[in-house]
């Protein structure tokens, strides 16, 4: 045993464990000992060796409601400390049971602590402690705090105590550390497997006249980018890539004189890649913490206006951003302003676009009629019609107020065919019923355009499918594939 390890406090009370009997508290490599000292449950492993000594492995103090436990693990027979400087780890827990706190684990056929987070090492023949794979975390706290203890709180007051001894971590902070850990190894383990499928087929490739293939990159950035370190040992960095690109900008015009179907290939190209980071981006979003945040899809569609003409089937261009369309009185009320003021590329008429949250509601989660049946109809949500509402009174405001103070070199028609489009929710978030109930009402708007999150990120898929289409035999890759408005240079521009 390490020097780390003491006898079980012999002066302890022992507890009377009404629902625990020895067998309960025996495996197969020793058993453990409950006691009292004073206000605290301890808890210790007996292992089978006769010549080995009791290690406490549990301590609760039950005035706090805390679990206190020196993290070790066991190596070569004897019990070795996780960390070099924390000495002690602390979870709060007030509903643990001094009578229901162990099971066997269906794996081992170990006993187990039941009260420990997912991410640690709950075995006590093994010792209990952080689980190898989320140790970083610790080791990055116990680097730049110099703390001795760490304390798990259910809570959000997190960080040193008075003293600097204990470091305060949220539960929700270590479980979401554990969630993007096994995230990355997951992500790790498909680029190992892309890239040993590809060696597998180009081992045997010239035995049976096949020709060598690369590995699959995926359209995820971080499995694309362990799929390239995997391949070739290396990733290209941000600043080759800038390099790259302009050394091609600089040979442009050489290119297109001495080899034109490669400038657009190459334009084609890199179109498409952007494409690819953009949908990859868009994907990342709506899955991540911006579900909520109006103000982050503003921005993202601010840099990437090309994509506000997925919301109709003409051309449009912004013109301003946080248009005021109806101004202010003279106390300072009753403006108005929108998200984004477009004209139609060809007409020059006003368009009005409002971005919302992929978050926001579409249609009442409750029937408005025929609650439980297959005819039941769901009333749109205020989410959805608030917005509207919005919307329609900035178009009024466009022809009555705007219209007036345009100057003519926006050139913008504020009275024929104004139209509008607001972006928000998700159309797939529906039941069948619900999405009825949404189309019926989204058709039945007049000069006010709908789309689901989900939707535009399709669009944009679409978009890509077609322009992966080889081009047609005989023709210059321009032909036979849909050109779309800059994609490349805008997103590049406002990125």
């Amino acid at each position: 045993m390490s020097t780390e390890d003491f006898d079980v406090d012999a002066d302890a009370d022992q507890l009377m464990l009404s629902d625990l009997d020895n067998d309960d508290l025996a495996d197969r490599m020793g058993q453990l000992d409950q006691n009292t000292v004073g206000d605290d449950v301890v808890i210790s492993f007996i292992p089978q060796q006769d010549d080995q000594l009791g290690v406490e492995v549990l301590r609760y103090d039950t005035a706090r409601g805390i679990l206190r436990f020196r993290p070790l693990s066991l190596r070569s027979g004897s019990y070795e400390k996780q960390f070099r400087g924390i000495t002690e780890l602390q979870v709060e827990n007030t509903s643990w049971d001094p009578l229901n706190h162990s099971a066997e684990h269906a794996q081992y056929g170990l006993l187990y602590e039941t009260g420990l987070p997912k991410g640690f090492s709950s075995i006590y023949a093994f010792g209990l402690g952080v689980a190898r794979d989320y140790r970083g975390l610790l080791d990055e706290i116990e680097n730049r705090s110099g703390c001795s203890t760490v304390r798990f709180v259910v809570n959000d007051d997190e960080g040193p105590d008075s003293d600097g001894d204990v470091f305060r971590v949220a539960l929700s902070r270590f479980e979401a550390y554990r969630a993007a850990v096994d995230r990355s190894r997951s992500r790790g383990r498909v680029a190992v497997h892309r890239v040993i499928q590809s060696d597998t087929h180009n081992a045997v490739a010239n035995l049976f006249g096949l020709t060598e293939v690369t590995p699959k990159y995926t359209r995820h950035p971080v499995i694309r980018a362990l799929t390239e370190e995997v391949e070739t040992g290396h990733v290209v960095s941000a600043q080759d890539r800038n390099l790259l690109a302009d050394a091609v900008t600089s040979e442009a015009p050489k290119i297109g004189v001495d080899s034109p179907t490669r400038l657009v290939q190459l334009r084609e190209d890199i179109e498409l890649a952007s494409l690819n980071t953009l949908i990859d981006r868009f994907q990342a979003d709506l899955d991540g913490t911006h579900n909520r945040d109006e103000g982050h899809w503003q921005k993202f569609f601010n840099a990437n206006r090309f994509a506000l003409q997925l919301l109709f089937s003409t051309p449009i261009v912004v013109e301003l951003e946080h248009a005021t369309v109806q101004a202010a009185d003279i106390e300072g009320r009753g403006s108005r302003i929108t998200d984004f003021l477009c004209a139609n590329a060809i007409t020059r008429t006003a368009v009005v676009v409002e971005i919302k949250t992929p978050a926001a509601a579409l249609v009442s989660s409750t029937a408005y009629r025929g609650r439980g049946t297959d005819s039941a109809v769901f009333a749109p949500h205020g989410e959805l019609v608030g917005p509207i509402a919005q919307l329609q009174s900035q178009l009024a405001s466009v022809s009555q107020s705007l219209a007036a103070r345009l100057s003519p070199a926006n050139q913008i028609d504020a009275w024929n065919d104004l139209r509008g489009g607001v972006i928000t929710g998700r159309v797939s978030s529906l039941d069948e019923l619900q999405r009825d109930s949404f189309l019926r009402y989204r058709a039945g708007l007049t000069n006010v355009t709908v789309l689901g999150y989900d939707e535009v990120l399709e669009r944009l898929k679409s978009l890509r499918d077609m322009l992966e289409k080889p081009p047609s035999e005989g023709k210059p890759p321009s032909e036979g594939k849909p050109q779309p408005s800059s994609v490349a240079t805008d997103s590049a521009n406002r990125s």
